[in-house]
């Protein structure tokens, strides 16, 4: 799936005062281009120094801050790996939120900086476990979606769980590589 497709059936199903946490990686990029906020503080994305790992504990901090509103927690497969074990402390003191994992099974980030400098990546890709089973094994939701017509539907259906949910989707970067093309294409010589 494209990045822009996921964020948008995102966006499609939030509402105005509703919160997503954007860990980082190349789906922060296209969060930031493409996640269009209509109200303050509702898209809180980790600039700065950019901690990875950090859309799960915002995650959950967000939805204890703000038990009434809806939480999606937006993080790759490698900040996914990172903080996960802290679905486990939302579980058990009933924080329910959703995590959304960007899977392109590598640094999907640090890929489209290789590949924009040096034509070639080296030591980004990973395997990962099954995502809907770990999940499941700590006793939260799991989804995993297969297309575009699956995401909004699984959204929808996790956000009413009474517990954590993770929903695992496969994403396509290939978009990267082309939009830097299409902003270097942009650019103009003074």
């Amino acid at each position: 799936m494209k990045p822009q497709k996921l964020i948008y059936d995102l966006r499609q199903v939030l509402g105005p005062d509703d919160i997503v946490i954007s860990d980082v990686g190349a789906h922060k990029m296209w969060m930031a281009r493409n996640y269009h906020c209509l109200r303050p503080n509702t898209c809180l994305i980790s600039n700065g120094f950019a901690a990875m790992g950090i859309a799960i504990p915002g995650g959950l901090a967000a939805k204890l801050v703000h038990p009434n509103r809806k939480v999606v927690a937006v993080t790759g497969d490698g900040g996914f790996m990172m903080n996960c074990q802290e679905l486990e402390t939302a579980l058990r003191i009933g924080t329910a939120f959703v995590t959304v994992i960007f899977n392109d099974g590598g640094y999907g980030l640090i890929e489209w900086k290789q590949m924009n400098y040096y034509g070639e990546s080296a030591f980004i890709h990973f395997s990962n476990p099954d995502f809907v089973k770990l999940a499941e094994s700590m006793g939260l939701k799991g989804y995993q979606v297969e297309s575009t017509e699956d995401l909004i539907p699984t959204l929808k259906m996790a956000l009413e769980d009474n517990v954590p949910a993770v929903i695992d989707c496969p994403v396509d970067y290939r978009e990267n590589l082309l939009f830097s093309q299409k902003t270097r294409d942009l650019s103009c010589l003074i």
